[in-house]
């Protein structure tokens, strides 16, 4: 309940601070709304198991937490990977190095590449750590 509680304070701070705008437009593939979404909706579904061992009903189980868990990183290292094509991928094409403008358009469009590649790893890395938290408390309670 704590970390879902902090999930959510985390979420209302990203909202004041306009931090979900800011993601929006660093990450063009939106893999890290996706990852967000997946860790929300997971911590919730993991929540509910754990209420349920609360009330004495033992037959919970979480490998398929974990399963999510483990995707919520692989989603983040394919954002990592997208993110690098697109940054080495369009930048290099067709540049004319004696042209300073068309210089500064690579550097944009690797900057995009690198914002996309980095921000999906932190989503990514964030929400399996979260999640990973959640499922340990989960297994705790189950070997109680």
């Amino acid at each position: 309940w704590l970390i879902f509680c902090l999930m959510l304070l985390a979420t209302v701070i990203s909202g004041y601070f306009d931090l979900h705008t800011t993601l929006y437009n660093a990450d063009i593939t939106k893999l890290s709304f996706f990852i967000l979404s997946l860790c929300y909706c997971s911590s919730v579904w993991i929540g509910i198991k754990t209420y349920k061992v609360y009330k004495q009903d033992y037959t919970q189980s979480a490998t398929v937490g974990w399963f999510i868990s483990e995707s919520c990183l692989a989603l983040g290292m394919i954002g990592t990977v997208i993110g690098f094509l697109l940054m080495l991928g369009t930048a290099f094409t067709n540049l004319d190095v004696s042209n300073s403008a068309a210089l500064q358009d690579a550097l944009a469009s690797m900057a995009v590449g690198m914002s996309t590649a980095l921000y999906t790893t932190l989503i990514g890395l964030v929400s399996s750590l979260i999640l990973k938290v959640q499922l340990v408390n989960l297994e705790v309670a189950l070997e109680e």
